[in-house]
């Protein structure tokens, strides 16, 4: 009786000790699963750089893109904060004049604001993701 006591014992020791081990290998699973999200994560939430926003800019406007904004439009702020310093190499064109509207959104046909333009004749209205922007328009942006 105390031989078999003894080896259940010891079968049970191994167990225990097997699990120990597999638990320990589903943590350190576990650990690398979330190293990879967390790597995954960084590289979707990158920032683009000053100078991806300015290239994009310089590529919409090479391509004939137009933004129409107005300076009382907090989505056309945002729009533009989008951009940051690459704004200054968009073809923006202010709407607001005075208490009406400028001439050349009206002749362009700009009803609302944010308004973009592409050089085939596609109009999109309400802030546009850059990335979309790019797409849409030939332009390289990887963000």
């Amino acid at each position: 009786m105390k031989l078999r006591f003894a080896g259940l014992i010891m079968i049970f020791g191994l167990f225990v000790f097997a699990g120990c081990n597999n638990q320990e290998s589903a943590t350190t699973h576990e650990a690398s699963a979330k190293e990879k999200l967390v790597v995954q994560a960084e590289e979707e939430t990158k920032v683009p750089t000053k100078e991806d926003k300015i290239a994009l800019a310089k590529c919409l406007n090479e391509n004939g893109v137009k933004l129409y904004t107005a300076s009382w439009c907090g989505h056309c702020k945002k729009q533009k904060e989008a951009f940051g310093e690459g704004l200054a190499y968009l073809n923006n064109t202010e709407c607001a004049e005075g208490d009406g509207w400028a001439q050349a959104c009206t002749d362009a046909g700009v009803k609302a604001v944010p308004t973009w333009i592409y050089a085939d004749g596609t109009v999109k209205t309400g802030n546009t993701p850059l990335a979309t922007l790019a797409k849409a328009n030939g332009c390289t942006y990887n963000f």
